[in-house]
């Protein structure tokens, strides 16, 4: 089989690349892995670096260095550094290549090689050896970065190095792009080359096909929003999409991660708001109805309601049903938590909104409730400003306003 193996992996490695979730896991996880089990690690190693260690597509250079190390695993390190025929010499080169690698994923899996290696007292030997000059110097700092620091800016064991790498992050893997069992955010965090690369593997959990993949990256974002605000951005679209046992999932740990966030909220709030309001507060769905209500009040808790007031007053205003005297509801709490301290504010925001439900509905009691927490916070000042609307507005204010205690 040896014999036909170079042209074999380079078709299964440019397979790897391809924009085909399907293809491109079934060539990598499937194909690949078989023809490397039948093949010597030698002819396996000539046959990964012939085809994928210079390919251009980042996909297959990660699928190349991921196979790279899992060879270096299965030789060992001794082995590779005593100058192993037709092992060292185009090995050693190539780790060096795939840990200045422009992919992050690449990049990791050429470090943790090195690192592996660096135990051996022959490695630095090996180095001068078969690196050129250029090179040794820029790899030799890589190394004395990687043994002070490791490979997330912690101190790691040289021998334990490649039992960290992570699986590369496709989006429709069953294997664990991120632990499945554990949802350790800092340890997670850490398993990854970056912070872009991590997004971009958490990503692909979350854009999966298979809903028990992307309710495991809501269960990560949980996990990880403590640590970072950015894992969030891929939230909301679970929020939105046709499974309803991903929306509910979603909702549920909505609080838990809004608490975790608290201010770094406010910059997602414009997309998260609409998410949870248009898709699930006039839900039919009990459950999910619920927990739409309790994400509403998690923001409300934790964030300057400065923020959410303009965006609430804007959807209270187009919404329907029992969503609309929700909303309504929430602005009235929001008006009672910041009048006080931001009068102007409420004026120009809840007003509007206020005059917008005098002038349709009947006296409902959302309606008299926000009429109530603005006539807290205003007093005579509110039917002053009622001037300028029309006359029936103002009758109805007039009557809602003599009904209160």
């Amino acid at each position: 089989m040896d014999c036909e193996l170079e042209v074999t992996v380079k078709l299964l490695l440019k397979k790897a690349g391809d924009s085909n979730s399907f293809i491109r896991q079934d060539a990598d996880k499937t194909r690949l892995d078989v023809k490397l089990s039948h093949c010597t690690p030698s002819r396996c190693l000539h046959a990964l670096l012939a085809g994928g260690l210079n390919d251009r597509n980042k996909a297959v250079r990660n699928c190349t260095a991921q196979h790279v190390a899992d060879l270096v695993t299965k030789i060992g390190a001794a082995r590779i550094v005593s100058g192993a025929k037709d092992i060292t010499d185009n090995l050693i080169p190539a780790i060096g290549k795939l840990a200045q690698d422009a992919s992050p994923e690449a990049r990791l899996f050429g470090r943790q090689m090195l690192l592996f290696l660096s135990a051996e007292p022959k490695f630095n030997k090996v180095l001068d050896k078969y690196l050129t000059t250029k090179e040794l110097a820029t790899i030799k700092k890589i190394v004395n970065t990687l043994r002070t620091k490791g490979l997330n800016n912690e101190p790691v064991n040289p021998r334990s190095a490649i039992g960290q790498r992570p699986q590369p992050g496709n989006g429709t893997q069953k294997g664990p792009s991120l632990n499945r069992d554990h949802y350790s955010s800092r340890a997670q965090t850490q398993s990854v080359a970056d912070k872009n690369h991590y997004i971009e593997q958490l990503s692909g959990l979350m854009g999966s096909k298979d809903f028990k993949d992307r309710i495991q990256g809501i269960n990560q974002i949980v996990a990880d929003s403590q640590n970072d605000p950015n894992v969030f951005d891929a939230l909301s679209a679970r929020l939105t999409e046709s499974n309803s046992k991903v929306n509910l999932h979603t909702l549920m740990v909505l609080p838990e991660i809004i608490c975790a966030l608290e201010e770094n909220m406010a910059q997602v709030v414009n997309t998260l708001v609409p998410a949870i309001v248009d898709s699930h507060l006039n839900s039919k769905n009990k459950p999910i109805y619920c927990a739409a209500v309790r994400a509403i009040d998690a923001l409300i808790s934790n964030l300057d309601n400065t923020h959410l007031l303009q965006l609430f007053c804007n959807k209270a205003m187009f919404l329907n049903g029992k969503a609309k005297a929700d909303l309504i509801d929430k602005v009235a709490a929001i008006v009672t938590n910041i009048g006080y301290r931001k009068p102007q504010m409420v004026k120009q925001r809840a007003l509007p909104l206020l005059w917008h439900l005098l002038g349709i509905s009947t006296h409902s009691s959302s309606t008299h409730n926000l009429c109530n927490a603005l006539y807290n916070e205003m007093g005579s000042e509110l039917a002053e400003c009622a001037m300028s609307q029309p006359l029936n507005i103002r009758q109805t204010l007039n009557k809602i306003l003599s009904s209160l205690p």
